[in-house]
């Protein structure tokens, strides 16, 4: 089945290793197509000479950059359907952006827009399948977070959301790639996140030639699998029996609410009856070794795909741990607006996706030169990226930092760093995250905690709270980190005016866990969720205290 996949993917793998050998022109090609899709709409009248543009140099000239608050006006009027707001193609759904420090924002998608997507999907799959053959005996897990309750629809009637991660790739391929799913996306249509893992758990676990996971956040995976100690001897009765009993309750004992839809509840009953004795005897021998070794419940999996960059990074150890001897590809930089990087195997980063939309990089020490081109980049240096799409968005600030660490060809590898646009500033203090990140670097020692977090808090005076799952003192860890933020002028000043007050530390049990569910009460999928050193959103201390209000 998968060799088939990678046949069809071959001409798009060798189109996009071709244009590696020169960026230039392929972003010139991707500029072109961007203008063709905006020409006649309601965002090009705005530009004066637009239809005049043609070259780089010229577009930079003649558009704004573009943010997502610049939007939202276009954003709501595409909803309500009115059409030709943004490209000449109609929007055939809006998906949720991912956003680190708040709630999700509909980002438009056109078929322009799922076609630069797959220039860079399709690579990236015929890669893997091409370098890691053993990827090709199995099926593979791709992973899938609760939709919500029901699929939703605009004022327009345009759909909210996928429900498939397979249509995101060629529709020649999505009937291939959905048959090698390990688990079907329907398990999306789950109301809440712990029936959606279980019932994921309650696949994977009957799935004995598994070969390819595939998450974004290390610690999604990390909490799949707790979830798999939690509910063990559950799911173990359940493959024996053929039933399948989702859990009432989250992964604290709280009861979830019963308000499921009528497709879940009919997908759930559909299951009933499929025994695994071999499953149910393989998962309680992973449970009698603590499930520290995933080798006992899937001995061929030969490839785990996640984030492995920035704040990331910091989650890797943890989930490896769980999957002992298998090899870790990190992904590459995919935005819900677009793709900026993808893996290769051979390159000492994830490479630009130069054949899937027109890219920029300004430079954040000089922000008022022009943004550099792909083939203009240094190594060494960090750059924010602008992305320009066929769904819309022209030199829209995206607000992540990349650096560049080498070249396939003369194509730039970039790895992310971070978020350029992530600062706080309550009361003038202009906290960003990179700073925050070296601090906690700095003073968390190594291994750093499993979870550790500073965010604002509003008091008399506002103050941040250092979130921090250990059982190491506090007030030591807390004044230690308070000396280093204070290294900064605009911090120190606000510290000795007395308009901040000074960091205090708060321990916490089950960071990740709880981390997680306040960022999906605040609109964000559970497989989107980002680790971040420094969140912008209060309100963290009563969440962590047991009062989420």
């Amino acid at each position: 089945m998968l060799s088939a996949t990678l046949a069809a993917l071959t001409p798009s793998a060798l189109r996009f290793r071709h244009a590696l050998r020169a960026p230039e022109a392929a972003q010139a090609e991707c500029l072109t197509r961007v203008l063709r899709a905006t020409e006649g709409t309601v965002q090009a009248g705005r530009i004066p000479h637009f239809g005049s543009v043609r070259t780089a140099r010229e577009f930079q000239d003649a558009v704004p950059v573009s943010t997502p608050d610049a939007m939202a006006g276009d954003v709501e009027r595409i909803a309500r359907g009115e059409a030709r707001v943004l490209t000449r193609e109609p929007v055939l759904r809006f998906e949720l952006s991912g956003g680190s420090s708040g709630a999700s924002k509909p980002v438009p998608v056109t078929r322009g827009l799922l076609g630069e997507f797959q220039r860079a999907l399709a690579p990236m799959l015929h890669e893997v399948l091409l370098r890691r053959p053993a990827v090709r005996e199995g099926p593979s897990y791709w992973s899938i977070s609760p939709l919500g309750r029901k699929q939703q629809r605009t004022e327009g009637g345009i759909p909210v959301g996928s429900a498939e991660d397979s249509a995101w790739f060629p529709r020649p391929l999505q009937p291939l790639l959905t048959r090698v799913f390990a688990v079907p996306g329907a398990v999306g249509q789950a109301p809440h996140v712990e029936p959606c893992r279980y019932v994921t758990l309650w696949f994977l676990v009957r799935c004995a030639d598994l070969s390819l996971v595939s998450v974004w956040n290390p610690s999604f995976l990390t909490l799949l699998m707790d979830a798999l100690a939690r509910h063990g001897e559950r799911l173990a009765e359940d493959l024996e029996r053929g039933t399948l009993r989702p859990p009432e309750h989250d992964a604290d004992g709280v009861p979830l609410s019963g308000d499921t839809t009528a497709s879940w509840n009919a997908f759930v009953q559909g299951l009933q009856g499929a025994r695994d004795l071999p499953g149910a005897h393989a998962l309680r021998a992973a449970l009698r070794e603590g499930v520290s070794s995933a080798r006992t419940l899937w001995p061929k999996l030969a490839l785990l795909s996640m984030w492995t960059d920035a704040q990331a990074a910091h989650a890797v150890p943890a989930a490896c741990r769980r999957f002992e001897g298998v090899e870790v590809q990190g992904k590459g930089l995919l935005a819900t607006e677009g793709v900026i990087t993808l893996p290769l195997f051979d390159a000492p980063a994830p490479v630009l996706a130069v054949r899937s939309h027109f890219h920029e990089f300004a430079d954040p020490e000089r922000p008022d030169a022009r943004p550099l081109l792909a083939h203009e980049l240094t190594v060494g240096r960090a750059y924010a990226v602008l992305l320009s799409t066929s769904g819309g968005l022209l030199r829209y600030r995206l607000g992540d930092l990349v650096r560049v660490e080498g070249f396939v060809h003369a194509t730039p590898c970039l790895r992310f760093v971070g978020r350029a646009d992530a600062v706080t500033d309550l009361v003038g203090e202009k906290l960003s995250a990179a700073r925050v990140t070296t601090v906690l670097d700095a003073h968390l020692g190594t291994p750093r905690p499993a979870f550790a977090m500073l965010a604002p808090e509003w008091g008399t005076p506002p103050a941040y709270r250092l979130f921090v799952e250990t059982d190491a003192p506090l007030e030591p860890l807390a004044a230690a980190v308070e000396r280093a933020l204070c290294e900064g002028h605009h911090y120190r000043y606000a510290r000795e005016l007395g308009q901040l007050g000074p960091v205090r530390a708060v321990r916490v049990r089950h960071g990740a866990r709880r981390y997680e569910a306040r960022c999906i009460q605040l609109g964000q999928r559970a497989g989107d969720i980002k680790p971040v050193d420094l969140h912008r959103q209060p309100g963290w201390s009563d969440w962590f205290a047991g009062a989420p209000t």
